[in-house]
């Protein structure tokens, strides 16, 4: 495992306990954030985030993220914005079924940002319920 996931999990698990990086044949790590409280706007209380960091994190900057079960929907059933059901984690094999949002970062800083500023960007997106 990339020594600076390992070190950088270690930080999130103080928030989240079970969160946890899975190696990936392409060289990044599935991060995998379960039992994660969403706030009021959709159609359930808490999902499982995923996100991946690519070969070369933290110079190269997460992208995109997963939520599972699929069908993550607003709570007026309407399909988030930059999202589908359609589009898999890159080099997860077996392949599985999540909802999928487009959502990418303005700025990164590998000298400053981590797995949490990333998280905590997901957050940010499940707030403004769109």
């Amino acid at each position: 495992m990339n020594p600076i996931v390992a070190e950088q999990l270690v930080l999130l698990r103080q928030c989240h306990p079970d969160a946890s990086a899975t190696p990936l044949g392409t060289g990044g790590h599935l991060i995998t954030v379960p039992n994660v409280e969403l706030p009021d706007g959709w159609n359930r209380r808490n999902t499982t985030v995923l996100f991946v960091t690519p070969p070369g994190y933290p110079s190269a900057q997460p992208d995109c993220f997963w939520v599972e079960p699929t069908q993550f929907r607003l709570a007026n059933q309407g399909t988030p914005q930059g999202s589908n059901d359609s589009n898999p984690v890159p080099g997860l094999t077996p392949a599985r079924q999540f909802t999928w949002f487009s959502w990418h970062l303005q700025s990164w800083n590998p000298n400053r940002d981590s797995l949490i500023t990333y998280f905590n960007v997901i957050m940010k997106r499940f707030e403004s319920r769109q």
